[in-house]
């Protein structure tokens, strides 16, 4: 063959090569440099586990399959490596890759999206289910034909289908756990959506308002990937484009949005925070103003504090609660893109810290020196003011508009039928009076548990005979009921240990529950018993010997499961070897209850204890922490107030621990009168109380003191008082205003409904999360509102039947009125004293006098409604007496 020949067959085996040489599911080299580390530091990690964690690399796997399982394995949280087997992962990686082969969209969506994006299971901090293998088939039905955008609004429509917003606990449900209860908090929809997106894989992100700069409360939606652009969407609220959502007007007031990415993230958005398992980030550009500030730290000598912690607080549910936090650079720098409002960047380093609260529109660098701060008896006073408010200006035509209310009224009744199979209140009691239990506590068991109501009963028969099957129920949480299985009660109910010397009480409370924390619940007893059959009797006698025995060999790693923010299972703990601080003291308790010995997380502290000799001592695991330690008394008193000060709504209390104030957890809206003399630790504390004014701002206070051994403390907790009075902000004509009554359908006057009181007029949509909120808040302060001498009205418009149902399922002040806005004239009322664009931004609640004088007007998404309305009651009453009174 002479050389023009051999040459050309050579080009030809080179083309042909390369034609058929398959692309790499990941290309970069960087990413895959970092994934070979990660993985080398998974392995050292799990090093000493049980579990065979690393085996599935040993079977055969296609190059992606490889390639996608080792980005999840070398980026995995600890809780993911211990609680879910490897070919669970395998499997949702499968179809993970399938969705590149069957939707259309699916090889256009880059690496990079699709590493982040598409691939990984987890969202947030759910337990993990296998939905997007489930529910595949029918999402992929659901959107075939279309492109990726009108799939994405479509998906979010089937999402609306299943799940509607409420709101429950922190924990957050797996996607077929809340698709079973049809309805979720925020962060659950946002969870849910999210999944149902990447199951079709279109790239998708939740997006994260750690707290609301302008209210008490955060929000989660959902980010989708469209044809190089990420746009936004409210989750399981579906509109009729993308970039709309009740929340866009408040977005522009945030402080902070962001997302948490799955992997080592290379791309281009700024970072607020990187970890080698996950990043964080910054994405408050693509909905409010901002400015970078900067903030350097240095140590008493004037030298650069390097790896200081920096945290920008932001004042929200009565706590300083940092919304971000950085570690300095070796020349003692952070810096963060914000938006235009006012926090405390607070920076510390062991016990040394310092603090400065700024406006980030007046700030550019702020400049902390790290001292040992002596603060006892100290007073601040601070003022936060969120950015201001400004509208949003998309707009749909009057078409689009009624195609999508028309679509949703559709979706409602689809999810309506399916929660109507759910058991009635009648075959709750039916079910009690046959197996002889108490009633009320089989209808609640079952109320709780919507469409999870066969598990719960299938516990109930298997168990009626047992003394205990009802006081188990006690020991979970409402959102227990409806994701629990039966055989998972049945086991705790069947191997609890109840000892001789522990009372009924203590046995019930802190053994036989089988909820220790926000956990999900899960059959841990009769392994942890099998685990410690040797170590039992030692550890019986003495529980410290369990805290020594898990000192020598669980190791513990707190970044390694950062990510997931979810507990470790007590057996993934146990077989891994390996556990963050959170998931050992859980496993603590665990390992107590299973074994008969009474054990919990202090309340206040989530320190993990055991009760021994009428006593309760602590088993914490930090060498400089005693067993029972010195303590003083703090007492509170109620200033002078316009409404008593409630826990976590209007004061908190919080310990210095490691240079930071970390708010002790006692129960959500306890009333002050309500603490007892408390028993804190010796140490330096805080007092935070605030005010929220109407406007969003609040007028906060800090106190700082100090509890002795054997003193007692008193602190009045007292909330600074706006001086402004109310005004008559506008002028209705209640005459010429019909509603048409809900029940018996008449048309009266608002003036007639009025009679001569005080009214409070709320025109709702009642499909939307925002006019949730306002009801959910009423129920607050119910005791007040029925001793009010006023009346309260709740109205939509004419095409709104939901209201009904959605009134019945919260709890409102007695006897109030319910209705249709007759041919919208109250809108159109309240548009031509507020503006055209309030027709947009229901709900709007509206505080009057008898003669339609509006002293308080509110629109759109607010929280603490309730309790803006008692902060004008007392002035609208003097008002109204002084007005009748003039000559």
């Amino acid at each position: 063959m002479n050389f023009r020949n051999s040459t050309i067959l050579f080009l030809f085996v080179l083309i042909f090569a390369s034609c058929n040489q398959k692309e790499q599911l990941i290309s970069k080299p960087e990413q895959l440099n970092d994934i070979k580390q990660m993985l080398e530091v998974q392995k050292h990690l799990t090093a000493n586990s049980n579990i065979a964690v690393w085996d599935i690399f040993d079977q055969p796997l296609t190059d992606d399959e490889r390639q996608a399982m080792e980005f999840m394995y070398a980026y995995m949280p600890l809780s993911d490596l211990g609680d879910y087997s490897a070919d669970f992962f395998l499997a949702n990686v499968r179809k993970s890759l399938q969705t590149r082969e069957d939707m259309s969209w699916g090889k256009s969506i880059p690496e990079e999206l699709f590493l982040h994006f598409v691939l990984p299971v987890r969202i947030n901090n759910e337990n993990l289910d296998s939905f997007r293998i489930v529910m595949y088939d029918e999402l992929k039905a659901r959107v075939q034909g279309m492109k990726i955008e009108e799939a994405a609004l479509e998906i979010n429509h089937w999402c609306h289908e299943k799940v509607v917003y409420r709101g429950t606990d922190i924990r957050t449900s797996a996607p077929l756990s809340t698709i079973r209860k049809a309805f979720g908090r925020c962060g659950e929809m946002s969870t849910f959506t999210v999944s149902a997106l990447r199951a079709a894989g279109i790239p998708a992100r939740q997006v994260y308002t750690p707290r609301w700069a302008h209210s008490d409360d955060n929000h989660a939606w959902v980010e989708v990937w469209v044809d190089g652009v990420w746009k936004f969407m409210g989750a399981c609220e579906p509109d009729a484009r993308l970039n709309m959502g009740w929340f866009s007007e408040p977005a522009k007031r945030a402080l902070l949005e962001h997302t948490r990415v799955y992997g080592k993230y290379f791309g281009p958005e700024d970072v607020v925070a990187k970890e080698d398992r996950f990043s964080e980030l910054n994405l408050t550009t693509n909905y409010a103003a901002v400015k970078r500030i900067f903030v350097e730290v240095k140590n008493a000598d004037g030298s650069p504090a390097t790896q200081a912690n920096v945290e920008f607080q932001l004042y929200n549910y009565a706590e300083y609660y940092p919304i971000a936090k950085q570690l300095t650079d070796q020349n003692g720098m952070a810096s963060i893109a914000m938006g235009l409002g006012e926090v405390i960047v607070w920076a510390s380093k062991g016990s040394q810290f310092n603090f400065e609260k700024i406006s980030v529109s007046q700030a550019d660098t702020v400049r902390l020196t790290l001292v040992d701060k002596q603060l006892d008896g100290a007073h601040f006073d601070f003022d936060f003011v969120p950015p201001h408010l400004i509208k949003d200006t998309m707009q749909i035509t009057d078409a689009e508009k009624a195609l999508n209310e028309k679509r949703l009224a559709e979706e409602d009744s689809i999810r309506t039928s399916y929660t109507a199979t759910f058991k009635s209140e009648e075959w709750s009691k039916a079910l009690a009076n046959e197996l002889k239990l108490d009633e009320a506590t089989v209808v609640r068991a079952i109320h709780l548990s919507y469409g999870n109501w066969a598990e719960i009963e299938k516990y109930l028969r298997d168990n009626a005979g047992d003394k205990h099957v009802l006081d188990l129920l006690k020991g979970i949480s409402d959102k227990d009921f409806s994701d629990t299985k039966a055989a998972i009660l049945t086991s705790h109910l069947k191997n609890a240990i109840h000892r001789d010397e522990v009372s009924e009480a203590i046995f019930v409370d802190c053994v036989l529950a089988p909820r220790v924390t926000n956990e999900m619940l899960r059959s841990w007893r009769q392994f942890l018993q099998a685990a410690f059959a040797d170590q039992k009797e030692a550890f019986v006698k003495d529980p410290q010997e369990l805290k020594a025995w898990m000192k020598q060999n669980i190791s513990i790693d707190d970044m390694a499961n950062k990510h997931s923010r979810t507990e470790l299972s007590p057996m993934a703990v146990y077989k891994l070897r390996l556990s963050d601080s959170h998931s050992r003291d859980f496993f603590y308790v665990a390992v107590c209850r299973a074994l008969g010995i009474p054990a919990r997380l202090n309340p206040a502290t989530e320190i993990p204890e055991f009760y021994q000799n009428g006593a309760w001592v602590r088993a914490a695991f930090t060498d400089d922490t005693p067993a029972v330690p010195q303590t003083g008394k703090l007492v509170l008193q109620n200033g002078d107030n316009p409404i008593e000060p409630q826990y976590m709504i209007h004061f908190t209390i919080g310990k210095l621990i490691d240079g930071n104030y970390q708010t002790l957890q006692y129960p959500f809206t306890k009333k002050v009168t309500t603490f007892d003399a408390l028993d804190l630790e010796v140490g330096k504390y805080y007092l935070v109380t605030g005010n929220r004014l109407e406007d969003g701002s609040v007028l906060s206070t800090c106190d700082f003191f100090t509890i002795d051994a054997g003193k007692t403390t008193q602190l009045t907790v007292s909330l600074r008082q706006s001086v402004d009075a109310p005004k008559a902000v506008a002028q209705l004509d209640f005459k010429a205003l019909n509603i048409q009554t809900l029940n018996d359908k008449k048309l009266v006057s608002l003036d007639q409904i009025a009679n001569g009181k005080n009214m409070v007029l709320a025109l709702l949509d009642p499909n939307k999360e925002t006019s949730k909120h306002i009801l959910n808040d009423l129920g607050d302060y119910l005791d007040h509102f029925n001793a009010w001498s006023g009346e309260f009205v709740f109205i939509a418009s004419e095409d709104q039947p939901q209201l009904g149902p959605v009134l019945d399922s919260y709890h409102l002040p007695e006897n109030y009125i319910s209705g249709y806005d007759k041919d919208n004239k109250v809108l159109e009322a309240l548009m031509k004293n507020f503006g055209d664009d309030v027709k947009g931004t229901l709900p709007l609640v509206i505080l009057t006098d008898a003669s339609g004088q509006v002293y308080m007007f509110s629109s759109g998404y607010k929280i603490g409604i309730g309790e803006q309305l008692l902060k004008v009651f007392p002035a609208l009453t003097m008002a109204s007496t002084e007005s009748c009174c003039q000559p």
